[in-house]
């Protein structure tokens, strides 16, 4: 296995921005509620500030009150307001298919919704099959399946909806259409997805019950008041210096501070302790409905470790990042079941494997993942970002650790999520 060139030789205390999953529900809710709220801890990446962007031009009211803080004044749903041009979502998976759940449940509202040459390769058909069967009117404007989208608004119908996989894009598209519309939804999955739609339904005070971990329904009335949200640390930006540091050489932890500690979403936690990764959980707490706490992470000594199906709804994003961990564990790495990976900012599998075999890495690849035995050394190359913030951040950690020198075709990607991230990684 590779061998640290990078040491902890003192305690070290980070910060990582706000959880982008729950600032682009931030948004999306404050349009939802009547009334002023208070959005705190935004991310204010590319993702999310094109997510905040789309919803100004359909009617809400936004001011910065400081640092990742805004005020938000929203006409309420009913009197959201169709744009005069077509919204411009970037990179934003999340904010596209999300938003265009919700627009789809507003009678009289039309939009075009769209993104970067990235995102218009990524697959709709997943979200626009269900929401017509709603009674939505949702088409994309090639015919492809692909955005743009063209939503026309319309009253939809109570439905009732078994995914084929564990989505949340897919379930929160759908039931911020049945909040948007005032009907019910009844929701299945197979494995649970991160559930920020839920617990956000939940803090401000909406109806929804529970009857299996992978099952639940909603149901009307939505009258949505103005809140304050309090988003926390973003896990999944977490991930890139909790491999960092249990990967590094010496004896000091590094303290990662105010983590959202969703338990949809903790699974790198779980995989990473299965590694033999030493990571404390410190400092519980509650805020919005969501669970945070502080990370101190060991320099650890970590080995391949089977990664059940369960676990990887929960570890979906971390992929990339797991597997640089795989570089520096006793045996390798092996991921299966992750055939979802294809369908992100990349296909990841194609530009994990890709670039591991630039490195020199032996990788076996399947249609769901891939595998490489123990690493001894890697070699100095280019790598290919394959306009992938995850991909160009997990290749620039191995980069500090390994201290092999690698080369980048584009980094500007990881603004999308991670403003500030290379200013840490200078630190070390």
């Amino acid at each position: 296995m590779l061998k640290p060139q990078t040491k902890l030789s003192a305690k070290k205390e980070i910060y990582v921005p706000g959880d982008k999953s729950i600032s682009h529900r931030s948004v999306l809710f404050s349009a939802l509620s009547q009334g002023k709220s208070e959005i705190h801890g935004f991310l204010e990446g590319e993702d999310p500030l094109h997510t905040l962007k789309c919803f100004v031009s359909l009617g809400l009211s936004v001011e910065s009150i400081g640092k990742g803080s805004y005020s938000v004044q929203s006409p309420g749903k009913r009197n959201l307001k169709s744009p005069s041009q077509v919204l411009d979502f970037g990179n934003a998976g999340t904010g596209i298919r999300l938003s265009a759940g919700l627009l789809a449940g507003l009678p009289g509202l039309t939009a075009t919704l769209t993104g970067d040459v990235s995102l218009c390769k990524r697959p709709m058909a997943r979200i626009m099959n269900p929401l017509r069967e709603m009674g939505a009117e949702i088409v994309s404007v090639a015919g492809n399946d692909r955005a743009p989208l063209l939503v026309t608004g319309k009253q939809l119908n109570d439905y009732s909806y078994t995914s084929p996989i564990a989505s949340a894009q897919i379930k929160s598209a759908l039931v911020l259409a049945a909040l948007a519309s005032e009907i019910s939804i009844e929701y299945k999955e197979s494995e649970v997805s991160r559930d920020h739609t839920e617990n956000m339904i939940r803090f401000l005070g909406g109806n929804i019950q529970h009857h299996s971990p992978v099952h639940f329904t909603v149901k009307p009335p939505y009258h949505f008041e103005g809140a304050k949200f309090v988003i926390p640390g973003d896990i999944s930006s977490a991930a890139f210096y909790i491999v960092f540091g249990l990967c590094a050489g010496g004896t000091e932890p590094l303290l990662i501070r105010n983590i959202g500690l969703n338990p949809s979403r903790v699974g790198i936690i779980t995989v990473l302790r299965n590694m033999g990764g030493n990571i404390e959980v410190t400092a519980k707490r509650q805020e919005c409905g969501e669970e945070i706490g502080d990370l101190l992470v060991y320099p650890s000594k970590l080995k391949r470790s089977v990664i059940t199906e369960d676990l990887i709804p929960s570890i979906i994003d971390e992929i990339p990042i797991l597997t640089i961990a795989g570089l520096f564990s006793e045996g390798g790495f092996q991921i299966s079941h992750a055939e979802e990976l294809r369908a992100k900012e990349s296909d990841r599998i194609l530009s994990m494997v890709s670039n591991l075999e630039r490195l020199g890495v032996t990788v076996n690849e399947s249609k769901d993942g891939y595998e490489f035995g123990e690493v001894k050394e890697i070699k100095s190359t280019a790598i290919e970002t394959f306009m992938d913030h995850r991909i160009a951040m997990s290749f620039a950690i191995l980069s500090k650790l390994s201290g092999v020198e690698l080369t980048f075709d584009d980094t500007s990607w990881v603004d999308t999520s991670f403003p500030g991230f290379f200013d840490i990684l200078k630190s070390f």
